[in-house]
């Protein structure tokens, strides 16, 4: 009898240590499923990668409103606030996908804390920078230790900045043997989709009318990222720099009037950080609209004064959460979606010349929503699937994390990331 309960023991042990060390079950876990971007990337997958062979699942608080997506995967109950269904979640998948934000501030570090002890890679669509910083500081040496890449600023922030701008830097260097002095984005076109409730209400959270969704952790942690200036992310910093033009100005390289970009803030230090991380010059880099016309610029600066009046006094902040704006789970119409279009340039300039880059949507559709989710996506397979193309564990950016390989998983998803000019020469 003692041999037996011996042997039973051993046997057990051995599960134990065989479970512990399985690989993944799961390629990619989609974590806020439910949620309105979460439901854009499960309907992206299921119609893209269908008969791929690819593992994935869907995750998320609540079973009954992950059911209700009709996804054909399996699916797991976890909440950002319970550690135990966390742990349980990121132990098995290669990539955990967050969608759960609004904002991610006060729910995405237990996550990314999880996936950083475990080594699983994590991607997710946050412009907020002072979670990014929170992440550097915190779990960016676990995740170099375990080689887990810890990605935020997958979606339209800032996945064309970034791109765009590892795409214009490369060109210059490859076209005057030197690296580039400044970088500038300009949009060419936004069209189509419109604004999400979860989106608007972190863009409130963060600027403080929408207290009751922060933390006073959130709070602080977003105050001293505020007081960082213009470099939050990087250890090196360049010149000091702006991040969106605050007049109207001319373009002279582009030839086009340039306003205020409204996402300058949430890409700038993005794009600023993956200079350090990829070894390059950290140069002055802003974002601004692009416009042939100057009306075309003074009027962008005229919606943002009027926004900020609305926004600003209690009394027409009230009206607008209560009767226009959207609540959170709701978001711009299928058709409107499908409607959407965005285009960026990136160009890095020097002494020697300039290189543009240029950014579209293509078939993906409007930026801020179903672009987003594809883009969200392709940088969850890039990791799953593309490893070893891919950068060394730690916290890091698109552009150092993924860098190539997502331009080319992206470019054979339908959207278009390439190289316009190089020295007056074209390429269109």
């Amino acid at each position: 009898m003692r041999l037996i309960r011996r042997a039973t023991t051993l046997l057990m042990a051995s599960t134990s240590v065989q479970s512990s060390t399985a690989p993944p079950a799961y390629d990619v876990v989609v974590y806020g499923a439910s949620g309105f971007t979460g439901r854009l990337a499960v309907e992206y997958l299921t119609d893209r990668y269908a008969t791929s062979g690819l593992k994935w699942a869907i995750a998320g608080r609540s079973r009954a409103r992950l059911e209700a997506l009709e996804a054909a995967v399996p699916i797991i109950v976890a909440d950002a606030t319970d550690a135990a269904s966390v742990d349980a979640m990121v132990a098995q998948t290669k990539v955990l996908l967050n969608y759960a934000g609004s904002p991610y501030i006060t729910k995405a570090l237990p996550v990314v804390e999880a996936c950083a002890r475990h080594g699983t890679h994590y991607v997710d669509v946050t412009g907020e920078v002072a979670l990014h910083r929170a992440s550097l500081s915190r779990h960016d040496a676990k995740a170099k230790e375990t080689g887990a890449l810890i990605v935020h600023s997958c979606g339209y922030d800032s996945i064309p900045s970034d791109l765009g701008y590892l795409l214009a830097s490369d060109a210059y260097q490859e076209r005057y043997n030197a690296q580039p002095e400044r970088a500038r984005l300009l949009t060419r076109g936004f069209e189509g989709g419109g604004i999400s409730g979860g989106t608007i209400y972190t863009g409130l959270a963060l600027l403080g009318y929408a207290d009751e969704l922060m933390t006073e952790e959130a709070k602080g942690l977003v105050a001293e990222t505020l007081a960082k200036g213009s470099y939050p992310l990087n250890d090196v910093c360049g010149p000091e720099t702006r991040d969106t033009a605050k007049i109207v100005e001319y373009d002279e390289l582009r030839k086009l009037w340039m306003g205020p970009f409204v996402m300058a803030a949430a890409n700038a230090p993005v794009v600023r950080r993956s200079m350090e991380l990829l070894g390059r010059d950290v140069i002055p880099y802003e974002e601004n609209s692009g416009n042939v016309y100057a009306v075309g610029a003074l009027g962008e600066y005229v919606l943002l004064g009027v926004g900020a009046v609305l926004v600003l006094f209690p009394p027409t902040r009230y009206l607008l959460k209560k009767y226009v704006l959207p609540t959170p789970g709701q978001g711009p119409s299928r058709e409107a979606r499908d409607a959407g279009k965005f285009a960026s340039e990136v160009y890095a300039a020097g002494p020697a010349g300039i290189a543009v880059a240029r950014v579209e949507s293509g078939d993906a559709g409007d930026g801020g929503y179903k672009a987003t989710a594809r883009m969200s996506t392709e940088a969850a397979l890039t990791l799953a699937l593309d490893r070893e193309k891919c950068a060394a564990g730690g916290v890091s950016t698109p552009a150092a994390a993924m860098g190539r390989a997502l331009v080319d998983r992206l470019n054979a998803s339908g959207m278009k990331l390439f190289v316009i000019e190089v020295g007056g020469e074209f390429n269109y």
